[in-house]
C-alpha cells in the first residue's frame, strides 16, 4: 500500500498529484493550467496597481500572471475589481 510508505505531510500532495494526472488523462484539466499551478506563472510585465490594499501583492501578482498565461483567464484582473 503506497499510503503506508508516505510521510503524512506527503499524503496531501501525493493526492493532489494523482487526481490531477487523471483529470488531465481524461481532459477534464489542461497541461497548462496543471503546470501553472505546479510553478506559477512567468510574465515580464508588472501588474496594474492593486485595487485594494488588503490583497496580498503575492496574489495579485499570480493574478495578473494567469491573466496572461490563457484567454481564458483575460478578462479575470479586469474583472476582479467589480466583484469585490
Amino acid at each position: 500500500n503506497i499510503c503506508r510508505s508516505l510521510f503524512e505531510k506527503h499524503k496531501l500532495l501525493f493526492s493532489f498529484l494523482l487526481t490531477m494526472r487523471v483529470q488531465i488523462e481524461f481532459q477534464e484539466v489542461a497541461m497548462s493550467d496543471y503546470r501553472f499551478l505546479l510553478t506559477g506563472g512567468t510574465s515580464l510585465e508588472e501588474p496594474p496597481a492593486k485595487p485594494e490594499d488588503w490583497i496580498p501583492d503575492r496574489f495579485w501578482s499570480e493574478m495578473f500572471k494567469l491573466s496572461r498565461a490563457d484567454p481564458r483567464f483575460e478578462p479575470l484582473v479586469a474583472q476582479f475589481p467589480n466583484e469585490i
